[in-house]
Order: structure tokens, then sequence, then C-alpha cells
């Protein structure tokens, strides 16, 4: 087919390739496809820190459950948003399906992979909404429940010469039950049971479809009052999602695609109320353990996320600022396979049409095909981001209002023959009652 645009000739093949690819990656989050903390209404304004001394519901959810002793009063409630505003551009010269380029001298023109494109995703706006509920049962026990945004992905390749048209759509919301128990005045443990909800829309221009699965994990955590400062440690299991026939492996026949969050160990240290009653330093430390996850370890490899936040407080005012960097996710060309997960062929469109009598019924994936993903829908290459928030207690009422933003940067990275640099900005906003 020709791009009417400019002319170029694209391949059938790297447009369903792409399309199956879009199924299980696209646009990163974040820290990879996760958006830890760094959305909730008060984190979200320190950098995502919250494994040890976490300022909203939202964050003692979602991180270390150990964390919801914590709560001040007996009830806590919190409702808000975060828009998500992500910004990818990729560029490469024209690319056969082998791997071979026009500089390299091995381009083969009958099997072209891709044309010249130069070229930004329009998928340029989300939101993740936010709603938990913490409720202490007794001195010591304290339970909490809720729903937010855990994973996020979504890329829209359109009208893009040199580049078939794709479009995708993929959320992973989770819904936790958590527990925490204060053993001692310095000691607390924790435990949440994860329940995912996802939801994957993935199609060309012309058709599209919507898969909705669902998958388990959990997490365990702890906390240490030492005196000046507190420790926090959580480890959070794997959350496998499933999407039942959503890859066609060959004609008539659709295979599943597994995805699976990745297991995560989490450290952090901050300082305590001993040391002071209006201010909060915290560092965490988030080791993402990509390259055992299904699906994302084909192309992404393990993660290392170090983050500093910090609170100050004046009178009923909360100023927030942090900073965070992220190790390269991007697995490097010699350590790329010839498969997606558990795919190593997907269906040719090009077989049966009467086009082209030698086409085969399927095609393989190459290191190549896992490049270009990696330029175009499984970006997360941004290493920096630096947040802002603020937060006001509303006087006479116990009702505090938190915003927050962020931005994301120093995205960009080459990839084989082709470029991508991104960039993510987030704000948001929540509001948290306690009941004493």
């Amino acid at each position: 087919m020709k791009n009417r645009r400019s002319g170029t000739k694209i391949s059938y093949p790297l447009a369903f390739f792409l399309l199956t690819l879009v199924s299980g990656v696209a646009h990163a989050g974040p820290h990879g496809s996760e958006f830890d903390l760094t959305l909730t209404p008060a984190a979200g304004g320190m950098e995502g820190v919250g494994i040890v001394r976490p300022q909203d519901p939202v964050a003692m959810l979602f991180a270390n459950p150990a964390t919801l002793t914590q709560l001040e009063g007996k009830t806590s409630f919190i409702i808000g948003a975060t828009y998500v505003s992500p910004d990818l551009d990729a560029s490469g010269g024209p690319t056969d399906l082998f791997g071979g380029t026009v500089a390299e001298g091995t381009f083969n023109p009958q099997a072209a992979l891709t044309g010249s494109f130069d070229d930004d995703s329009t998928f340029t706006t989300g939101a993740v909404p936010h709603a938990v509920v913490i409720q202490r049962l007794s001195e010591k026990l304290v339970v909490g429940f809720g729903l937010t945004g855990v994973s996020g992905l979504g890329s829209e390749w359109r009208n893009t010469p040199g580049l078939p048209n794709l479009i995708a759509d993929l959320g992973l919301f989770g819904t936790n039950m958590s527990a925490a128990y204060q053993v001692t005045d310095k000691l607390s443990l924790g435990a949440t049971f994860t329940l995912g909800i996802a939801s994957l829309q993935v199609g060309l221009t012309e058709s599209g479809s919507t898969v909705h699965e669902f998958g388990v994990g959990g997490s365990l955590g702890a906390t240490y009052d030492v005196g000046a400062v507190m420790l926090g440690a959580a480890y959070k299991s794997p959350l496998s999602v499933t999407y039942s026939g959503v890859i066609e492996t060959a004609p008539d026949v659709f295979s599943a695609f597994k995805l699976e969050q990745p297991q995560e160990v989490q450290l952090g240290i901050a300082t305590s109320k001993a040391f002071s009653q209006d201010t909060l330093v915290e560092f965490n430390f988030r080791y993402k353990n990509w390259d055992s996850a299904a699906g994302y370890s084909s192309f992404w490899k393990d993660q290392y996320i170090f983050a500093l936040g910090a609170q100050h407080r004046i009178n009923n005012w909360y100023v927030r600022g942090g900073y965070s960097y992220n190790t390269e996710i991007a697995k490097d060309a010699e350590d790329l396979g010839f498969s997606f997960g558990e795919i190593s062929f997907v269906k040719n469109p090009g077989f049966g049409t009467g086009t082209d009598p030698t086409q085969p019924p399927s095609l393989p994936v190459t290191p190549t095909f896992l490049q270009l993903a990696q330029a175009t829908i499984a970006d997360g290459h941004w290493q920096q981001s630096v947040s802002l928030g603020l937060g006001y207690d509303i006087p006479n009422t116990n009702i505090r209002l938190d915003l927050n933003s962020s931005y994301a940067f120093d995205g960009g990275t080459q990839l084989g023959p082709f470029h991508a640099n991104g960039s993510l900005f987030t704000a948001g906003m929540g509001l948290t009652w306690l009941i004493d």
C-alpha cells in the first residue's frame, strides 16, 4: 500500500505486527509502564516518595501497606484525579524485515519494514482517578480499601508517513484491600491483596477491539521508627494479566498474550515526627524486575529508581517538591531475541490476498521489529523527573486540598536505526477528609 501523503511503500506485515505489539505495550508511564505514587495528590508533588511516611491515603494504600498505622484519627477518605500528557516523537530510515538499512548497504526494498518517518504520537492526554478509604478498627489495627490506576500504556500513530495507521490504549487499575498492625511503638507490619482490572483497546483506523481481563497480586511491608528517622521496606509480587485470543499468529489461529507487571523491592528512609513536626524529607529506592516479567522482558530490562522528596508545613499550607532518576529501561540490541512474550510468529495479512502468491501465512518476530517497538510503542526512556506540590488545610473543616504537577524528561535514545525522544507532564488534585 502507499501512504497518500508521501508515496512511501509501507508493508502490511509491519502494520499487523505493530498492531499485535500495541496490545501489550505502548507509551510508557513514569516508571516503565507503572505510575507508582507519582500521580497521587500529595506524594505526586514529592516525586512519588511514600514508602516510609506517605502524605495521602492513596500513597498509604498503594506502596507500603504497613504505613496504614500512621493514620491520624479514625477514618480518612480521599477522592481525586490526575491529568497525564505524554509527548513522544520517533524517527528512522528505511529498514527491511531482517534489519538491513540503506547505510549498511543491506537494504532490500522488496522486504520493506518501514519507510523514512519522523513524527509525534498523537496519544497526548489521559486521566487517572483516585478513591481510597482507610479505617482504624482498634488502637493497633488499621484497614484500607481503594482504587487507582497502577499502569498506563497508550500510543497512536495515524497518517504518519513511513508507518502504518496504529492506535492502542491499555489501562490497568488496581483495587487494593490492605491491613496493617502496629506490633510495637516502633514496628508496623502490613499486607495487601490487589485485584488488577485491565482494559485493552487495539486496532487500525478501520477496525478495533476491546478486551477486558483481570489479574491478582499482593504486597508485604514494614516500617520501623529508630528515633530521628524512620525506615520502610516492601515487596510487591508480580501481577499477570492474560488476554485470551488477542493475537492472530496464523490465519484463523488466535493466541493468548500474557503481560506481567514486575515484582518489585522498595526501600526508604525518612525523617520522623520526632525530628520535626513541620518538615519531612524522604528518600526511596525501587527495583523493578522487568527482565523476568512476561511480555515486557522481550524489550525492557531491570530498572532502578531513586527518588527524593520533601515537604514543609507553614501554618495551613504544605509546600512540596521532589526529584527522581531512573536507569535506562530499553534492552540493548544484543539482548533482543526473536519473540514477543511467547509469540514467535504473527499472521501475515498479505497471505491469501491474491496480490502476491508467494506470501507465507505467518511472519517471524525479529530483533529489528522489537527495536521499532522500543522506539514507537514501548517508550519509557526518560530518566529524570521533577515535581512540585501544594497542600492546604481548609479552615474550620477536616478537609485538605492537595495539588501536584511533575515533568519527566531526558528521554532521547538511539535504538538501532530508530531514534526516540519523550517527555511526560502530569497535574492532579485531591480532597482528603479526616474524621476524628
